[in-house]
């Protein structure tokens, strides 16, 4: 068994390359080949512990993967990646997982750019600037060229700190506003990554031909999107990944539904657009909005090239492993 390290893995994966493979899982769910089995919690006094896991089967090959994570006030999230052969049952890895979910969380919501967003995009906004807000900034940028993001949380100097680190890594203009609706208005991708309870902005500063992408709320208690935004979003096309997990832990969806805004049957998952099934937009005109829960086939793709991109460049130290952990012989 193969054990990864956090620096190990940046060593080893790209944006542009995470990209790729999250593309291509959304390809397989929408095949048929990629299952999810939707995130568990468990709760102690002092915090909680989520479980997810999924499978992945290629032409060649095929995986499975579990993650689980916990989160403990004043110790924050640890995440762990465990993958297996699908073949043969043998556990191939081990991974330190923070980085892995902060890239195939970012990576998703570009790809929903990449389908769903207008090609001329001027001005896009983001609201939220937190350990998961970087990747998605570095993937909506990567998934369409974008001259200016407006950057929005509600402490200051965190989001000019966030600015200061994301000059080199995008290759767009960065600016600080202070209010919500500086970023959301006049901006054709809105992407939102906070853990609000309530929504983050005003729907009426939406715009026609705005692309929504709301990739922070993975909780029935969390809300970043507003009515007012979903009745616009109602007749255009609105996405999940993974349509199962988000009628138990998608706040947004959930409460659209049950406010009488929109219906499930509206609710499209992401893979039938990677696919080529239906396409992302129908005019430039609609708004259209992509709700990020992330999944775990997500975990398992881009575990699963990472380790196969370890083996090839000898990255990674060995585990002695004994009884049912061996390879089968």
């Amino acid at each position: 068994m193969l054990y990864l390290n956090e620096k190990e893995i940046e060593s080893l994966i790209d944006m542009p390359n995470v990209m790729r493979v999250i593309d291509e899982c959304f390809r397989l769910q929408g095949k048929g080949m990629a299952t999810n089995q939707p995130r568990r919690r468990v709760y102690v006094p002092n915090g909680m512990m989520h479980v997810m896991f999924a499978s992945l089967i290629r032409e060649s090959e095929g995986f499975l993967g579990l993650k689980t994570y916990t989160a403990f006030p004043g110790v924050g999230v640890r995440f762990i990646f465990l993958l297996w052969d699908a073949n043969s049952s043998e556990l191939l890895s081990l991974m330190e997982a923070n980085l892995l979910g902060q890239l195939r969380t970012g990576a998703a919501s570009g790809i929903a750019a990449k389908y769903m967003a207008n090609e001329s995009i001027e001005e896009a906004g983001l609201i939220g600037t937190g350990r998961q807000a970087g990747t998605q900034l570095e993937a909506i940028c990567l998934a369409r060229k974008i001259k200016k993001v407006k950057i929005f949380s509600r402490n200051k100097d965190k989001r000019e700190k966030f600015v200061m680190s994301m000059k080199n890594r995008v290759n767009t203009e960065l600016v600080t506003v202070d209010d919500p609706s500086k970023a959301v208005k006049g901006s054709k991708i809105v992407c939102t990554m906070t853990n609000a309870s309530d929504p983050v902005f005003d729907g009426k500063d939406i715009e026609p031909g705005t692309t929504i992408i709301a990739a922070g709320s993975n909780r029935i208690t969390n809300r970043e999107i507003d009515d007012e935004t979903f009745r616009k979003a109602s007749k255009g096309r609105i996405v999940t990944d993974n349509l199962e997990g988000a009628k138990f832990e998608s706040g947004d969806l959930v409460g659209a539904v049950r406010s009488n805004i929109i219906n499930w049957g509206q609710v499209v998952e992401i893979g039938m657009l990677a696919n080529g099934t239906m396409p992302g937009r129908l005019s430039e005109e609609e708004v259209n909005l992509f709700l990020s829960q992330g999944v775990a086939s997500e975990d398992v793709a881009l575990g699963s090239e990472i380790f196969k991109l370890a083996k090839e460049k000898k990255i990674g130290t060995k585990l002695p492993v004994d009884g049912f952990l061996k390879k089968p012989s």
